[in-house]
């Protein structure tokens, strides 16, 4: 509300109604008046414009200023009216008092009474004013009351309960119409109640409080009589002229829960108006944002959240004039310095009450979960590039790397196992341990207890993270270190991960994780790499395994695998001996033959595990065969892994200490077990192929024999009878010698086709381009076609021995003219793969298709039945197909596929 006054003069004489007005406002800067003529003019005025104040004279034209008064007074009975008049009497001045006049005052000549209407005008405002901020402040504070968990009671001097909310009810057993009208002391125990009224009167004498009135602590007296612990504070106020206290009053183990919270809870509880000012801060958040809740109080919070923020806070927070789950915003918040700290604000609430209007928010500090949030995403980025490297070298370098650049620990280092197991030495070191060491730390297995060693020892055999925050002050350790925080990680089999730094108490649990996250992916990683690395040794000693060109040397190269580059010690390779009636030890390493007695057959019923995992098809891994029924359980062996070989038998590897074979282990038996099988497969296939070409080589010599039996033995006595013939037909003339002149032709035709049988099987090696158009008009010249006519539809070049494939031509052709019938066409066309020879004779009966291709087939009196096996025999060389089928023209045809173009 403004300083200024509005005030409506009423009065019908002109000129003295400008001389008032225009002195009221050189009296008074605040007073701004407006006039009026008379009493209606004067409503009307009031209607429109905001007037705190009336001042009119009793005689007026048409209603006189008591009229006015009563008009006035139906629209607003607290309305300051002055009635200053010339004229009037006591009479008159009785009834304006008696219809609720604020004044009444006469006109004088002089200005001493102007100056005194001008005082009492705004005497008469500020009164008003006054009067209407209590009742807003009453009534505030009865609708704070009304849902208050607290009880609240309003006190008038005399002791005088004038109010008492509903939480009374509850904390002292009455009603609250019950205590309105009460003395105080109702609820005082009686040994309190001088003490408190002497306090009263005298802060009533002389204003001197003997207590501090925000925190007073006694027992009060509940209406069954027995007491309560409360504290109270108290205020005092004025309403309707008398002066009230008020007190709040709380269960005192209540006041102290929420004065705990108060002052001990990490979160900040704030009211902000709907223009986003601070209109209250608990106490915390000095601890939280570094402002005293003094420095925030009117400030715009928005102007302290980041530029970039300000927009999703101000969504957020919005939404809490809407139901569902309160918003949440997360934000940066500038504090003291002018840095920035990550804030989380959840809205649990809105007010809205008579002159308060606003939000409340719950705060909380993230910055911690926001550095943990931004480590671990970088944590993620830093075991992505664990992932791709390829060396022990690399990895190591770069968790260190890592580690530093995560939590700050360049006092750090990965120590790995050397190769005799001995000690743990240093394979990548932080930035800061040449500062602090003297020389690269490496720990000896052997060292005496006490030392940085054997804590790294007990570290590198347990099961998980060792975390020492002050290591000057820790029993585990004797001697002197640059260390004081200490995180050893065991990264599995392969050494120690330490992480330290030169200040005691310096990790945090997240630094830990961290360390312990890291710390699992470089094993994870190491693990890989030396998979990788076994792999690839493993497939060089496979390629030599599949070359070896005899079981037992494959068992060998398979033994000699696993102890060099697998590095395992007891192998034995055992192979299925259907014989010897079980698996039969092969090859077996020198380590086996040191520790393991002299290797026996493993049968069926023998009860080995080597037997059930091989009957079984399953790899079988036990990390003591000491708890099993193993053959072997009184042998130093302890550690045993069986993998099958297919159908072929088993590689069996083990050693001598318990619980040393691993996944990894598995994964790389079963390769060099997959290999052997592919070997053995190969080495029996060779056996077979071997053994096939020693069969082939007999049957090839046997068939050269009887090719010589025929072309020599059968052909010399055939030309004796030839000759024979002839001069017996010089001394007679039979027609039996005819007959005997046929019968030697077709001797010799057999004689020609089986020695072409014979010596045609071999496979086709020296094919070249064959123009095979030339090559059918040659055989059909050179064959006896009598009357018959060849189409040649055929064109191109074909990749083929040219002898052979004239022989195939032209028994096709000869067996088409034989079979084929007077005026026969003979065509000769091309496939999509090959060629075909067909004529328009009458065919071949489907049912003895499949038979025209057997040795000594034949429907003709003058065929051998030779030339269609030849043709078959010639294609086979040549890796072709032969088939017969019907042709367009009804009859016979032959399909060649398979042929290689050369064009």
């Amino acid at each position: 509300m403004t300083d200024r006054i509005p005030v409506l003069l009423v009065d019908d004489d002109l000129d003295l109604r400008a001389v008032v007005a225009s002195f009221l406002r050189e009296e008074r800067d605040r007073i701004a008046v407006e006039t009026a003529p008379d009493a209606a003019a004067g409503l009307e005025t009031l209607s429109e414009r905001d007037v705190e104040c009336i001042v009119s004279d009793y005689e007026l034209s048409g209603r006189d200023g008591l009229d006015l008064l009563d008009e006035v007074r139906e629209r607003d009975p607290d309305l300051p009216f002055i009635l200053f008049t010339g004229g009037g009497s006591e009479a008159v001045a009785s009834e304006a008092i008696s219809a609720g006049v604020t004044d009444y005052m006469r006109k004088s000549g002089d200005t001493e009474q102007c100056e005194r209407l001008a005082d009492r005008i705004v005497e008469a405002v500020e009164q008003r004013r006054a009067e209407r901020e209590a009742e807003q402040a009453v009534g505030q504070f009865r609708a704070v009351a009304k849902g208050a968990s607290d009880a609240i009671l309003s006190v008038d001097t005399d002791g005088v309960i004038r109010f008492a909310n509903a939480a009374v009810e509850p904390m002292f057993g009455y009603e609250p119409a019950d205590l309105e009208g009460e003395p105080l002391t109702t609820l005082i125990p009686e040994r309190h109640r001088d003490d408190h009224l002497e306090a009263v009167d005298r802060y009533l004498a002389d204003g001197e409080r003997s207590v501090d009135w925000s925190d007073v602590r006694f027992n009060a007296l509940h209406r069954d009589g027995h007491e309560v612990p409360v504290s109270i504070s108290y205020g005092e106020f004025t309403a309707d002229g008398e002066r009230r206290f008020v007190g709040v009053v709380r269960d005192d183990s209540e006041r102290e829960r929420h004065r705990a919270f108060i002052e001990h809870a990490g979160d900040v509880v704030t009211v902000l108006s709907s223009d986003w000012r601070f209109r209250y801060l608990s106490p915390s958040c000095e601890s939280v944002i570094g402002y005293a809740p003094s420095d925030l109080l009117g400030e715009r919070a928005l102007e302290y959240i980041h530029p970039e923020d300000r927009d999703a806070v101000s969504e957020a927070l919005g939404a809490l004039e809407g139901d569902g789950d309160p918003p949440t915003a997360e934000y940066r918040f500038r504090t003291t310095d002018g840095g920035y700290r990550w804030l989380e604000s959840v809205g649990s609430d809105r007010i809205e009450t008579d002159g308060i209007e606003g939000y409340v928010v719950t705060t909380r500090d993230i910055s911690e979960r926001k550095e943990r949030e931004r480590t671990l995403a970088s944590l993620r980025e830093w075991t992505r590039e664990l992932n791709y490297t390829r060396t022990t070298d690399e990895a190591a370098e770069l968790a260190v790397e890592a580690v530093d650049d995560l939590i700050d620990a360049g006092l750090s280092g990965i120590h790995l196992l050397s190769e005799d197991g001995e000690s743990l030495q240093p394979a990548a070191l932080g930035d800061s341990v040449p500062m602090l060491f003297e020389e690269q730390p490496s720990y000896d297995r052997d060292a005496p207890a006490g030392s940085r060693a054997a804590l790294a020892w007990g570290a590198f055999r347990g099961e998980g993270s060792v975390v020492i925050d002050e290591l000057s002050s820790s029993d585990r350790l004797d001697e002197p270190s640059p260390a004081e925080s200490l995180v050893l990680g065991p990264i599995g089999d392969h050494g120690l991960f330490v992480v330290s730094s030169p200040d005691p108490h310096e990790f945090t649990d997240t630094d830990v994780l961290v360390a312990e996250i890291l710390t699992d992916h470089l094993e994870a990683a190491l693990d890989r790499i030396e998979r990788e690395s076994r792999v690839e040794r493993l497939h060089g000693a496979t390629r030599t395994l599949v070359r070896a060109e005899s079981r037992e040397a494959i068992a060998e190269q398979a033994v000699a695998a696993a102890t060099d580059v697998l590095e395992f010690s007891i192998v034995t390779v055992r192979l299925y001996d259907e014989a010897a009636g079980g698996l039969v030890p092969v090859a077996v390493s020198d380590r086996a033959t040191e520790v393991l007695p002299e290797r026996e057959t493993f049968t069926p019923d023998g009860g080995s595990l080597n037997w059930a995992a091989f009957e079984a098809g399953e790899l079988r891994k036990f990390d003591d065969i000491r708890t099993t029924d193993a053959l072997d359980v009184d042998t130093p062996l302890r550690s045993l892994l069986i993998v099958p070989i297919g159908e072929f038998g088993t590689i069996s590897i083990g050693e001598t200490e318990p619980g040393m074979l691993g996944s990894v282990d598995e994964y790389l038996a079963g390769i060099l077990a997959t290999a052997a099988e592919t070997a053995f497969q190969a080495e029996a296939r060779t056996r077979r192929l071997a053994d096939r070409t020693a069969e082939l080589e007999r049957q090839n010599d046997r068939l050269e024999e009887f090719a010589g039996v025929v072309s020599h033995d059968l052909r010399n006595p055939l030309e004796v009878a030839r000759g024979r013939t002839e001069l017996a037909r010089e001394e007679c003339d039979s027609e039996h010698l005819a007959a005997v002149e046929r019968a030697h032709d077709r001797m010799t035709a057999l004689i020609d086709d089986l020695l072409t049988l014979a010596r045609e099987g071999d496979p086709v090696t020296d094919a070249e381009p064959v123009d095979i158009a030339r090559v059918v008009g040659a055989c059909w010249r050179t064959v006896d076609t009598s009357d018959a006519t060849l189409r040649t539809e055929v064109e191109g070049t074909v990749v083929a021995d040219e002898g052979r494939l004239k022989q195939l031509l032209e028994n096709l052709i000869r067996n088409a003219i034989e079979h084929g019938g007077e005026d026969l066409t003979v065509t000769v066309g091309s496939l999509p793969d090959g060629f075909y020879v067909a004529d328009d004779g009458p065919g071949i009966d489907p049912d003895l298709r499949g038979t025209v291709f057997d040795a000594g087939y034949s429907t003709s009196q003058s065929g051998t039945g030779f030339g269609l096996r030849i043709v078959e025999q010639v294609a086979d060389a040549h890796g072709w197909s032969v088939r017969a089928v019907e042709s367009e023209a009804g009859g016979a045809r032959f399909d060649i596929t398979g042929v290689e173009s050369a064009d």
